[in-house]
């Protein structure tokens, strides 16, 4: 899924996806935020983050007064009807790098293959590595066939405590040596599948 297009011309956004998805998300507490605020809750510059409210503003999904930016209806409910939930991962018998973020993906695990795609996806976001967890039937395996609940049942409990599972969900799991990196690697490795 895309939020928004590269340009035609000129340079690149230094942002992505997961940025104007941050963005809405940091929003919904439904206070004003001011552009500065955003970008360095973001991780992006206040250039950046102009062109994504700016987008955003375009697409109904955010206000923008004096005051700052807020969230609208739709963007709320855009926000809301989104297939992620993401997890910062404080749990040493879940967490395999410095920092981890799970998210999880609603649906999509027709879409892995080897789980290799989301981890080069994550590590060209700037983490160290993913792995990809997906739900078939009540079981949760790392593809192609490593059984989660048979090799490692304490990681898998806790995935499971930590997120509503169904048949067919994905979960990809960010590290790095910052949370930030962490986040930014699983949410391209989610991104990129949805």
């Amino acid at each position: 899924m895309k939020f928004i297009d590269r340009p035609k011309y000129g340079p690149l956004h230094r942002f992505n996806d997961y940025h104007v998805y941050k963005t809405l998300s940091v929003l919904t507490d439904g206070r004003r935020k001011g552009r500065k605020l955003l970008a360095d809750r973001i991780g992006v510059g206040e250039g950046s983050m102009r062109t994504i409210i700016d987008h955003l503003r375009d697409e109904g999904m955010v206000e923008v007064k004096q005051t700052g930016v807020k969230i609208t209806k739709p963007g709320e409910e855009f926000i809301s009807k989104f297939p992620l939930n993401v997890y910062e991962l404080d749990a040493p018998d879940i967490a395999v790098g410095e920092s981890s973020v799970a998210v999880q993906i609603r649906g999509m695990a027709y879409k892995v293959t080897t789980g290799m795609e989301q981890r080069d996806q994550a590590i060209k976001a700037g983490a160290d590595g993913a792995t990809t967890v997906i739900v078939k039937g009540n079981c949760l395996t790392i593809p192609v066939d490593f059984d989660l609940d048979e090799n490692r049942p304490e990681m898998a409990d806790a995935l499971r405590r930590l997120f509503d599972l169904e048949d067919g969900d994905v979960i990809i799991i960010g590290t790095s040596t910052t949370l930030q990196h962490a986040e930014e690697g699983a949410m391209a490795a989610a991104f990129n599948l949805i």
